[in-house]
């Protein structure tokens, strides 16, 4: 049997052509003798690797000192708030688009929004994480003047929230903020670009016996949109040369 068998793909093997071409085109064979499917061309198994960097400073530099001589036909893509890369922008005959350059900003915002947590965390990680401005130092003021066993309640009239504390040394303090929410400039991006703008409800949590716990939270939905767009705004004024800026 396995003779016959061995005879037999011999004679389909000198019959049947594995492959066909038609108009420049190789095609897979089926062993009926019909046509099959286009053969290609397997994609390259190495690709160049790409330069990164983690600012933008450093791409524009990059850039201009021509790195692996991409050429006239790149752009420089803003994928995210967080990412940048030059791109070719003539993909080859597998599909792939070169990456040149990529800018990638690692460091993560540290500040947890959303999410209540101790008043001596909250103001350390909020130092750390946002730029100073008149409504930060507002928020720390408030945060920092907490005291062990006060009640906390919010009242919100649609032009303004007033969250008013009662206990501890202070037998009630009000503090009063935006309806609307506090504009703060968080660093989420690349420090080259000019921070962004975006607005925060701060609210209050007692807790039993203990200092009550503070919380920003996000009600900007388009930080990232207007990230996106001054981190183009920075590379259209740094980038040397006429290379197009797509975000």
């Amino acid at each position: 049997m396995r003779d016959f068998l061995e005879y037999l793909f011999d004679r389909l093997k000198d019959k049947t052509p594995v492959t066909v071409e038609v108009d420049g085109q190789a095609y897979a064979v089926n062993y009926d003798g019909t046509l099959g499917e286009p053969v290609r061309e397997l994609a390259p198994q190495f690709i160049k690797p790409t330069f990164k960097v983690q600012t933008l400073s450093a791409l524009a530099l990059a850039v201009a000192a021509g790195i692996d001589s991409f050429g006239n036909e790149v752009a420089l893509h803003v994928v995210d708030y967080r990412t940048v890369q030059l791109v070719s922008t003539r993909a080859d005959a597998y599909g792939h688009r070169h990456v040149f350059i990529e800018a990638k900003h690692e460091d993560e915002c540290s500040f947890q929004f959303n999410v209540f947590m101790p008043a001596e965390k909250f103001l350390i990680d909020m130092k750390t994480s946002f730029f100073t401005n008149d409504d930060a130092v507002k928020v720390q003021r408030v945060v920092s003047s907490l005291e062990s066993g006060q009640n906390v309640t919010t009242a919100d009239d649609g032009l303004s929230q007033r969250l008013e504390l009662k206990g501890g040394t202070i037998s009630k303090a009000e503090v009063v903020l935006p309806a609307d929410g506090v504009p703060l400039i968080p660093w989420r991006t690349f420090r080259d670009a000019a921070p962004v703008e975006s607005k925060f409800l701060l609210r209050l949590k007692g807790q039993k016996d203990g200092v009550p716990h503070a919380a920003l939270f996000e009600i900007d939905a388009k930080w990232k949109l207007d990230t996106v767009n001054s981190v183009a705004g920075w590379l259209r004024s740094n980038v040397s040369g006429s290379v197009p800026v797509i975000a």
